[in-house]
């Protein structure tokens, strides 16, 4: 008898608990988290959020996504490593809810679960590598995080080194190319979106305050992806010399020779490991280009005769390949190379004209407007009828850097500015205001700074 009244009693309790989990208290609950979230008042937050989180887990996705504020909070003010500890595996099981409450939230939360192991050191490295292959291969839309990418690529060419995984050069090649390719649609995404703001900025239409902020957002993450890019290369480089490189290839290539990915993928290798002056990268660049003539061979036998030091056929290859490109970004970097390597400061007017083509396919191109800027400073000593006339082409050369709206482009300006001339030489020139028209190459003018 006492059994059977000890059981009814926990059945109403059990009704009276369950009945006063109404939407109405998931909603009030919320609120307050919600609001409380918004104050930045996370420790407040934490018992209202908690209550929701268990009671109404479906109720909306904002129970996850202010969660992720909330223990990120928690995480950071741990006193013991212990504490972090625990507040991390409690993050890392709440964003598996959200994904099994919400399986098509879209918020990569399989990346945010191994970084969140990552940054705290929390976990191995295996269980953070397990985590980002799972999120690469069924959840690589929403792979987007630059340094998730790289902590990818990091882990795997360890574990290359060590030897201990079974895993081959060709299985690290496969590896570095399928991140690559990612980092490169990212980049296509980012910048694509950079450059409406950038055209729309250039006709003369003043940006709103979240355009802007969307701009400075865009350019940020274009200096990543391009660090995570060098960061890679340089890990791929250090393991990869051109004495293992071209054996390697070459052992495959009777075998690949009708692949024209294989061979792509070849050429670019050896291109970029400096390893195009060996005959099998010509031999590969022919063959491709035999194949499929494509922007990408017409690159390769540019680059293979650029290395002959024939540089005719390889301008020729070069704006082959510029023409047939349909993506500006390579479109860009092509022209970039012309720039660059066919004309550099030996003519500057065409090496301008070709970096402009860079930033006519894409006006993001930060990099063409900081070699821009260097090819004014190199001509200080061309231009200018007197000394300050010289120096004043930095001012040119800084507002050049300053366009391209990254890191690189910043650092160089600041540096043109030392070199320009300084307050005391404007007022002993008394020229403060004046415009300086540059009568050499470069036929443009600047405005001496008003003090």
């Amino acid at each position: 008898m006492k059994t059977t009244l000890s059981i009814v009693f926990a059945f109403i309790i059990g009704m009276t608990s369950s009945s006063a989990q109404t939407p109405a208290d998931c909603a009030e609950k919320l609120s307050i988290f919600n609001e409380l979230c918004k104050a930045k008042d996370f420790d407040s937050a934490y018992e209202p959020w908690m209550y929701t989180r268990k009671n109404c887990p479906t109720f909306h996705q904002a129970i996850y996504i202010r969660g992720e504020q909330i223990l990120n909070h928690r995480i950071d003010k741990a006193k013991t490593p212990a504490d972090k500890e625990a507040e991390v595996k409690e993050l890392v099981k709440m964003l598996g809810e959200f994904d099994t409450h919400f399986p098509d939230n879209g918020r990569g939360n399989r990346i945010k679960k191994a970084m969140a192991y990552f940054e705290n050191n929390v976990g191995t490295p295996a269980e953070v590598y397990q985590l980002l292959d799972d999120a690469f291969k069924n959840d690589r839309a929403n792979f987007s995080n630059p340094k998730a990418l790289y902590v990818y690529f990091e882990i795997y060419v360890n574990d290359f080194e060590a030897g201990t995984k079974g895993i081959k050069l060709q299985d690290l090649f496969a590896k570095y190319d399928m991140i690559s390719d990612k980092i490169e649609e990212e980049e296509k995404q980012v910048s694509d979106a950079l450059d409406v703001l950038l055209q729309k900025e250039e006709s003369g239409v003043e940006l709103s305050d979240k355009e802007n902020t969307s701009k400075s957002n865009h350019q940020i993450n274009l200096d990543a992806f391009q660090t995570i890019r060098t960061s890679m290369d340089n890990k791929i480089a250090q393991l990869s010399t051109c004495d293992r490189l071209i054996p390697f290839l070459g052992g495959s290539f009777e075998e690949k020779k009708g692949d024209a990915e294989w061979l792509k993928r070849a050429a670019d290798r050896l291109d970029k490991k400096g390893c195009s002056s060996d005959p099998l990268f010509s031999k590969i660049s022919d063959a491709l280009h035999a194949l499929n003539p494509t922007a990408e061979s017409a690159y390769n036998l540019g680059v293979s005769f650029y290395t002959k030091k024939n540089t005719a056929k390889a301008l020729e290859y070069f704006n082959q390949s510029a023409e047939l490109q349909k993506d500006n970004n390579k479109k860009a970097n092509v022209y970039y190379t012309i720039a660059r390597n066919i004309y550099g400061n030996s003519n500057k007017v065409q090496a301008r004209a070709y970096a402009e083509k860079a930033l006519a396919a894409k006006p993001s191109f930060g990099e063409a407007y900081v070699f821009i800027a260097q090819l004014y400073a190199n001509s200080a000593n061309e231009c200018g009828d007197d000394p300050f006339e010289k120096r004043a082409i930095y001012w040119l050369a800084a507002q050049t850097a300053r366009k391209a709206g990254t890191a690189s482009g910043t650092a160089a300006a600041a540096s043109y500015d030392k070199l320009a001339p300084s307050k005391q030489d404007i007022f002993s020139s008394g020229r403060a205001g004046q415009t300086i028209s540059f009568k050499c190459w470069v036929g443009k003018s600047v405005a001496v700074p008003n003090l």
